[in-house]
């Protein structure tokens, strides 16, 4: 709610001269003006000449200045607002790289060993100050060895399994494949062909048996 008040200005005390203008006082903080409904992701609260500025809701205070992008206050600041997500949360085997939290930021999740990190690894802070789906950390177990061919790992003949590995929906029975070594056939041919690899197969400990 805003409250009009009179400043009043002496311009010419022994004429008996007076100006009044109307200045308009917020009462809310960081009000500035600024429809809630319509707020961008950056804006200044506070209407010169009388400001009072703060921001609220989803947004933050980035500075104060007294005469932010327009006309200077009088009295009191502007404030430079802009949306932010907070501390992104993680699960308690994840990590986080990041600790810029603004809008249009990203942060990046990683798992510790012995866990698979399932969905998107990069978060994002939206304009509803919001971060995106959150990946988990899937804890995993050692199946046993897998024979598969190489192809069939990562798409590719290149008759390098130890180079080899593979992470994501299953495939052949395991959510991870790696530490592979080529499987030795016992005789060579004389054109390119696809190795078959010898690998650790890991799958979700629930279902590990």
């Amino acid at each position: 709610m805003r409250l009009e008040v009179l400043l009043v200005l002496v311009l010419g005390s022994s004429h008996g001269v007076f100006m009044q203008v109307p200045v308009q006082e917020e009462v809310e903080e960081g009000s500035g003006g600024v429809d809630a409904e319509a707020e961008p992701d950056t804006y200044w609260s506070g209407t010169a000449p009388l400001c009072l500025g703060g921001c609220r809701g989803k947004h933050r205070e980035l500075k104060q200045d007294r005469c932010g992008d327009s006309s200077c206050c009088w009295l009191g600041y502007k404030s430079l607002c802009r949306v932010n997500c907070g501390k992104p949360d993680a699960d308690f085997n994840s990590i986080i790289y990041g600790n810029d939290w603004w809008v249009g930021s990203v942060v990046r999740y990683a798992c510790r060993p012995g866990f698979l990190l399932i969905g998107d690894p990069v978060r994002t802070c939206q304009s509803d100050g919001k971060w995106t789906l959150k990946p988990t950390c899937l804890r995993m177990c050692h199946r046993g060895r897998l024979e598969i061919n190489e192809k069939d790992v990562d798409g590719t003949c290149s008759s390098t399994c130890p180079a080899k590995a593979y992470a994501g929906k299953p495939n052949h029975g395991c959510v991870r494949i790696d530490n592979c070594v080529t499987k030795q056939s016992g005789w060579k041919r004389w054109f390119v062909r696809c190795d078959f690899c010898e690998c650790d197969c890991f799958v979700p400990c629930a279902s590990s048996g």
